[in-house]
């Protein structure tokens, strides 16, 4: 079956199919959910994939036949979006038997969220992420960046590699689909291509009925334009030269197909807040680059606009992806952003199941100074939980700028 490389969510499945009747298995196309769940299955399982027009032809002309094809295995069914009326048939099949993993379901779009869906399995399934794969994971490191930081386990440097400028670039190039993350520059672009046209117009046309496709592909473009800021509709909705409400609609419909995030501003009761506006992030910095026309570190360190154009943004989407997968492995973690009505920012606010916080800040910078943890002192100074501050940047050393702050190493999210 050739080479694989373990996933974290993969434990998750494991826990989820101890005691849930189902679990559900999303992420976008080619995250590889269907690799690991043929790879990671605790159970015996039948797989059928809903891409095969056979199986996609009985779902809808004997649906239930098709569920009950697992026999006394666990039915794994590839793509279930293709075929939301199952979903009924798989909710009436597991009321009737309360045994464990019965079925798994992958979808690389959220059925709850299909236009035609009336029915859901709430109570007696699991959701699990499945993400782009991480540096962490790549590496076959375990999920342990954010936990490290919390409990103030700043890793010492002998146990961290070198990662310059030039290195955390050239892994955010990479981006996190496994088919891509190996391939050239330019096979990479061909790729990125290649999935963009299958993605807008077969999946949303399909799904959502959806028919201006070069507005969607406008939309992503500009998703990557905008992504790690703020969420403005109404400037985009100006470039796209589509309405505000269309604009909404076709933002929910890629954050269903797991190609976009909106992540959503801290509020907590104990502090006084300012905005409340989400920021947007594409979900993947392969795909990010693509859109920027991006195929090599060198481009972006010799040119000083792309640099101020693209850098920053491409550092903080990449590092969204890294600790993202790890907070969505976590019951009860939460991750957000933090901006105030005086312009205090926090790239992202992580809180865990204890309510400890944890705020993280990215620089493409090989080099620190005070100014830039001035946001994280600035907020460690008023916390009234626990709090850690971590400026993660592109340099080699450990620094402490007091009260719990400290700026660490971009190869601290994967430690040796």
């Amino acid at each position: 079956m050739g080479s694989y490389t373990k996933r974290w969510a993969a434990e998750v499945l494991r826990e989820v199919l101890s005691f849930q009747r189902t679990a559900v298995v999303v992420g976008a196309r080619q995250s590889g959910k269907t690799t690991m769940v043929r790879r990671e299955m605790p159970v015996p399982a039948q797989y059928v994939t809903l891409d095969d027009p056979d199986f996609l032809s009985l779902s809808k002309n004997d649906p239930a036949f098709l569920v009950k094809m697992g026999g006394s295995a666990c039915l794994v069914i590839d793509e279930i979006q293709k075929a939301p009326d199952l979903i009924s048939r798989i909710k009436m099949q597991v009321d009737r038997d309360n045994r464990p993993a019965q079925f798994v379901l992958t979808g690389s779009a959220d059925y709850r969220r299909l236009p035609q869906v009336t029915d859901s399995l709430a109570g007696r399934t699991v959701f699990i992420r499945l993400r782009g794969m991480t540096e962490a994971e790549a590496r076959g490191k375990q999920p342990v960046f954010l936990k490290n930081m919390f409990d103030r386990n700043i890793p010492s440097l002998g146990k961290l590699e070198t990662c310059s400028k030039k290195d955390a670039f050239e892994l955010a190039l990479k981006g996190g689909y496994p088919a891509a993350k190996e391939l050239p520059p330019k096979d990479r672009s061909r790729y990125f291509e290649s999935y963009i046209e299958s993605q807008i117009q077969h999946d949303l046309s399909q799904n959502w009925n959806m028919v201006r496709l070069g507005a969607l592909r406008d939309l992503l473009r500009y998703a990557a334009i905008y992504s790690s800021k703020l969420l403005n509709i109404s400037e985009i909705s100006s470039r796209v030269e589509a309405s505000r409400q269309t604009v909404t609609g076709y933002l929910k419909s890629l954050e269903a197909m797991y190609l976009i995030d909106t992540l959503p501003a801290w509020l907590h009761n104990d502090y006084v807040v300012g905005s409340k506006v989400p920021k947007l992030f594409m979900n993947d910095t392969g795909l990010l680059a693509y859109f920027h026309n991006i195929q090599s570190a060198d481009f972006l360190l010799n040119d000083i606009k792309a640099m101020s154009d693209i850098g920053g943004k491409l550092f903080e989407t990449w590092v969204y992806n890294q600790i993202a997968a790890e907070v969505s492995l976590n019951p009860g973690w939460r991750i957000s952003h933090f901006r105030n009505g005086n312009r205090q920012e926090i790239d992202f606010m992580i809180e865990d199941s204890q309510g400890r916080l944890l705020g993280i800040e990215t620089k493409s910078s090989e080099t620190l100074g005070a100014e830039d943890a001035k946001h994280l002192r600035w907020f460690a100074e008023r916390a009234r939980h626990p709090f850690t501050g971590i400026v993660l940047y592109a340099g080699n050393n450990i620094t402490s700028f007091g009260n719990g702050v400290y700026g660490v190493p971009y190869s601290a999210l994967w430690p040796n």
